[in-house]
């Protein structure tokens, strides 16, 4: 009967592991297979490969001792890095995440989340003074709910994406409250008894280590939007320079027809014959309309990207019309997030173009929300085919469809960590139907 027990604590650690396997390696927009179960099985053989104790001479050879396995899945060290390290193993075969770096930081942060739930499940169930298998199995069950409850909410999505993005401190962060763990539990020999006796200092240092994570993981975050806001600097505010000294190198020939116009007029003998003085100079003297949206924008780095893809059009002879309200820099969104944003529905606005065509970028304030459309000609679409184009991998180019289908996706992604909307329709414009693309936040 006792076999039984544990054989039961054993499926529901491996539950809870599969669970942090699968939300940490499988994308949430990836849908999950059947398939995906086998995995399970996996985790429950080597759950028991950690417990399994065989002992020569007795009559059940086979035990699973409960001793030293209260809260991890292991009741040592080794153990413990045996499992991670076969963890890393499975994930890199199954899932095949591109970044090497990040299939053993992700196999470290699977036992972050494991472990701290179980602490934090444990320390409740103590301080209320249960004991025995209800202690055993009611603090498994809640940790699965505690596990499950940060796993899909989207701190959890914060946190994976700081890890996958964040570079070496970013994978350290989500990596050091297993290290920690793993730490105490070695320190007092993965023994329940003695760890009860120090709940208090337990549960301390878990909080210190999640308060610490937090501030440093918000630096991170914040740390990677300025990186990024560098570079886009870098790239699109001297596209923006070369812009004004255009409009600075023009300037010399204002004054002069200036001039010239003051003088026509004050020389000419008629009223009719100045107009014509002046209409004749005036002429040629006027400012882009794209040219002013642009320099009265509070971007520049927006700016520059828009004046690029403008030239960028122009080459394929398809005219880019911009109508712009201030709003971009006051707003949640940060500046990268346009700029990713704006790039892609002008990519794909640009490549569903012919030569001849006209594409109108226009963003409006509406109360709290800014509005920002791209729209270009196209035959008239559903709604279930405007659906279907913010389906991750979902292309309409046929040769290399295998690096198409993010863009759009990438922008319903942005949207729904900032809370935002995305915008489709059609709109009919000089007589032609186009299709609209868009976000509001």
């Amino acid at each position: 009967m006792e076999n039984v027990l544990n054989l039961l604590q054993i499926l529901l650690d491996a539950g809870l592991l599969f669970l942090c396997l699968e939300r940490i390696f499988r994308n949430k927009n990836n849908p999950f297979a059947m398939t995906d179960w086998l995995l399970y099985p996996v985790v429950v053989f080597l759950c028991m490969a950690a417990r399994v104790n065989i002992i020569a001479g007795m009559k059940t050879p086979v035990l699973f001792p409960r001793q030293g396995f209260e809260i991890a899945p292991a009741n040592n060290f080794f153990l413990l890095l045996f499992l991670i390290l076969a963890f890393a193993f499975v994930s890199s075969l199954y899932y095949k995440p591109e970044d090497s770096s990040y299939t053993l930081c992700g196999s470290i942060s699977i036992f972050s989340i494991y472990l701290s739930s179980r602490v934090m499940s444990v320390i409740i169930f103590t301080l209320c003074g249960a004991t025995g298998n209800v202690l055993l199995f009611g603090s498994r069950i809640l940790s699965v709910v505690f596990a499950s409850i940060f796993l899909f909410s989207p701190i959890f999505e914060w946190c994976n994406r700081i890890m996958r993005n964040g570079g070496f401190s970013g994978k350290l962060l989500s990596a050091n409250v297993a290290l920690v763990l793993i730490v105490i539990l070695s320190a007092f020999s993965f023994d329940l008894a003695k760890i009860t006796e120090h709940i208090q200092m337990v549960a301390l240092l878990l909080l210190a280590i999640f308060i610490f994570d937090s501030i440093m993981l918000i630096y991170n975050g914040r740390r990677i939007q300025e990186q990024k806001r560098i570079r886009m600097i870098e790239q699109y505010v001297p596209i923006v320079e070369e812009l004004i000294s255009q409009v600075c190198s023009r300037q010399h020939e204002y004054n002069n027809r200036l001039i010239a116009i003051e003088a026509a007029v004050m020389s000419s003998e008629s009223l009719e014959e100045a107009k014509q003085s002046v209409s004749l100079l005036a002429s040629g003297i006027y400012l882009d309309d794209n040219d002013r949206e642009l320099l009265s924008c509070d971007s520049k780095i927006i700016a520059g990207m828009l004046y690029e893809k403008i030239k960028q059009a122009s080459l394929l002879q398809i005219d880019i019309l911009v109508e712009l309200q201030n709003g971009f820099k006051t707003g949640i969104l940060p500046e990268t997030e346009w700029i990713e944003i704006l790039g892609i529905l002008l990519d794909n606005a640009i490549e569903a173009s012919k030569s001849g065509d006209t594409i109108y970028v226009q963003s409006c304030k509406l109360d709290r929300y800014i509005e920002l459309t791209v729209s270009n000609p196209f035959t008239p679409m559903s709604n279930t085919e405007f659906v279907q184009l913010f389906r991750k991998g979902f292309t309409t180019k046929g040769e290399n469809g295998d690096r198409h289908g993010f863009g759009l996706y990438n922008v319903l992604a942005i949207m729904e960590r900032y809370h935002g909307k995305v915008i489709t329709r059609n709109e009919t414009k000089n007589k032609r139907n186009y299709v609209v693309f868009g976000v509001k936040i």
